[in-house]
């Protein structure tokens, strides 16, 4: 009888199998489910020891992935950037990936993961770009023979939904919220198509030329732990000079002598720049005080909205377009290219059509149409 090859497989005390493998003079234990399991999993790691991969290692990728980010990225690059790889890492990779050892993340694990992030694009290749990162880094310590992130692809997101309000809408809002903390803001944005990070950013005596209706953006802003930070624009088309009417001019204007002395337009409590908790607090309020008058207005329900700055900035997008305004001056009112600029409003367009198509339908749902055979008699001659 042949000598039998290969490693000794036995029961497990606790319901399964083992076995050991020696790696640089210490056994290391094996476990597994079944025989072929424990097999598997012998010959993997003896083909990764007989190569020279450090297989006496093999920690999780959650504390890999820590080492990672403070060996070769804390501290290093941009802040934004850092600010990056950390949300990749404690928002999405560590929850979803993060206990499994290094070398049993797969392909497919991965791609499960872009796959649950495909309403953004952009946050499928930061992670994706995070983790091929980590396993270029495990592969340089010999830890993995194979990048698991080779292979996986970013799914196509769904196209974003943009809208904007229905004049009715807008009377609504400028009844309930006209004496609103959030007002001044929200108005200012729905006369200006301004972002808002860029309108809390503005400052009066440098950006306002009311004289000469003009607006200029120069800054926009970021949040760091909740506090503003000034940066450029978004793109560089964000540098620009907004035109503005003689009437919302008059109305800036007088607001500005009511509101709290400041350097800025749309200050703080504190009178420094708006800060991001003190930001989604006066939208929170807003929206509670909509919802509170459409519970009281029943038969407005069918324009029930919640306050969003970038349906205001869309409003302002279309405007545009409705009013005649060429593509090329729309796209430097709004610091857009013009390709952007078409593709919001046709996306808009397409759902205004539905909306209209909708209306049509229900145009004539309360006619009472005659029986088939009295239409029949109604059409004879007599």
């Amino acid at each position: 009888m042949p000598k039998k090859t290969g490693p000794k497989i036995t029961p497990h005390s606790r319901g399964g199998f083992r076995t050991t493998i020696t790696i640089n003079g210490e056994q290391k234990h094996i476990y597994g489910k079944t025989e072929k399991e424990v097999l598997e999993k012998y010959i993997k790691l003896k083909y990764l020891k007989d190569q020279g991969y450090n297989i006496g290692e093999n920690p999780t990728l959650r504390d890999y992935a820590v080492r990672w980010f403070n060996v070769f990225k804390k501290g290093k690059g941009a802040i934004k950037t850092q600010e990056m790889y950390v949300n990749a890492l404690n928002v999405h990779i560590i929850p979803a990936l993060g206990r499994k050892r290094i070398r049993e993340v797969t392909t497919s694990d991965i791609q499960q993961l872009l796959n649950e992030t495909a309403s953004s694009k952009s946050l499928q290749h930061k992670i994706r770009m995070t983790l091929k990162q980590i396993f270029d880094k495990a592969q340089a310590d010999r830890l993995i023979a194979f990048n698991p992130v080779v292979g996986t692809n970013v799914v196509k997101a769904p196209d974003p939904v943009r809208f904007c309000y229905s004049p009715e809408q807008l009377d609504i809002m400028i009844k309930v919220l006209q004496n609103d903390k959030i007002f001044p803001l929200a108005f200012s944005i729905l006369n200006t198509g301004m972002r808002v990070t860029e309108a809390i950013a503005l400052m009066r005596k440098r950006d306002l030329e009311l004289d000469k209706k003009i607006i200029h953006v120069r800054e926009s802003t970021e949040f760091v732990n909740s506090k503003p930070r000034k940066k450029p624009p978004k793109t560089k088309r964000g540098v620009r000079d907004i035109p503005i009417s003689s009437a919302f001019a008059d109305w800036l204007e007088e607001y500005l002598k009511r509101a709290p002395k400041s350097l800025y337009v749309f200050p703080g409590h504190d009178g420094g720049q708006m800060g991001q908790t003190e930001l989604k607090n006066m939208q929170r309020r807003a929206n509670d005080k909509l919802s509170r008058w459409f519970d009281e207005n029943p038969d407005q329900e069918e324009h029930r909205f919640k306050l969003h700055f970038r349906a205001l900035r869309h409003t302002y997008c279309t405007e545009l377009f409705d009013l005649g305004v060429d593509e090329v001056s729309a796209a430097a009112i709004m610091g857009h290219t013009v390709s952007i600029m078409r593709e919001i409003y046709t996306h808009i367009q397409k759902e205004r059509q539905v909306k209209t198509v909708q209306k049509i339908e229900s145009l004539y749902s309360n006619v009472v149409f005659l029986p088939k055979e009295n239409r029949d008699k109604s059409n004879k001659t007599v």
